[in-house]
């Protein structure tokens, strides 16, 4: 169980960083690296369904009958 909150805990604050990054404290000066950050923090998106899926397969495999 906490496996799986923290899978949703992580995608809810990273899409709302992604959703409006002003509102994160970022400002950006120029469009070039606000493409650089989101070329280095989006397999951070990842992390979430990532964390979920190995959460369902440990389940899967612990709980077997």
């Amino acid at each position: 169980m906490p496996a799986a909150l923290g899978a949703v805990a992580v995608e809810a604050i990273w899409l709302f960083a992604f959703r409006d990054p002003t509102l994160a404290g970022l400002e950006f000066t120029g469009d070039g690296w606000k493409a650089l950050l989101l070329a280095c923090y989006l397999p951070l998106l990842l992390w979430g369904p990532l964390l979920a899926a190995v959460t369902v397969a440990y389940y899967r495999r612990r709980c077997r009958g």
